[in-house]
Order: structure tokens, then C-alpha cells, then sequence
């Protein structure tokens, strides 16, 4: 059940609602939650919303010039306000201080950066 809870959550990069999340995993919500939270001591809601951070952050930290309501509406987030918050819960800072630390590390490492790989 948990497995089926899990790729189903990850099919959907953590959009979908906890109760599409319990019929993909053939369970109540109830029963996912409480198997959900034993398992890993985090609610489905708390992981749906961390996957959809880890999403923000990556798109930020990549494109730093990326509109965060387009980003919103992408991701799931009601608006633009409730990803701000989302973000701010998770890391600390807003998405706009972010995405301003990007741009400033994109400047510190120039095109001539070269990284060497040990195996």
C-alpha cells in the first residue's frame, strides 16, 4: 500500500490530493495516513508538500528569473502567495531572496568553472 501511495505521489511530483493518493494506493485515508506517518513519522501532506518545495527550489536555483506565479500555477499551489509561504516553511526565506542568492551564485561561477570527479 505504502508503495503504491509512494508512486503515485511521485507520478504526480506531489500535486495530488491525500484522498487520489489513498485510491491509487486501494486504501481509506485514514489507514494511509496513520501507515504513512508509522513508516516514515511524516504525514502524506507533509511529503506532498516537500516534494513540491524541492521542485520550487530546484526551478529557482536553475532559472532564478522564473515567474513564481507561472510557478504556482504549475506546481499546484493555490497562488502565488501560498507558494511563498510553502517556501518560506520549508526553507527559511522567501522565494524572491532565493532566487536573488541564485542569480548571485550564478555570477560567482563563471562559464570557465571546471569541476574534477574522483570515483
Amino acid at each position: 500500500m505504502l508503495f503504491k501511495a509512494g508512486v503515485a505521489l511521485r507520478e504526480a511530483n506531489g500535486t495530488m490530493p491525500v484522498s487520489q493518493v489513498a485510491a491509487a494506493a486501494h486504501a481509506t485515508v485514514r489507514t494511509l495516513e496513520r501507515k504513512f506517518k508509522q513508516s516514515s513519522g511524516y504525514t502524506v501532506k507533509d511529503v506532498s508538500g516537500l516534494m513540491r518545495f524541492e521542485q520550487v527550489r530546484n526551478q529557482l536555483w536553475l532559472h532564478p528569473n522564473s515567474n513564481l506565479a507561472g510557478l504556482a500555477h504549475e506546481l499546484g499551489y493555490t497562488d502565488q502567495s501560498h507558494l511563498s509561504r510553502e517556501f518560506k516553511r520549508y526553507s527559511g526565506t522567501t522565494p524572491a531572496a532565493f532566487a536573488r542568492t541564485a542569480k548571485k551564485g550564478k555570477q560567482v561561477v563563471s562559464n570557465d568553472f571546471v569541476a574534477f570527479v574522483q570515483d
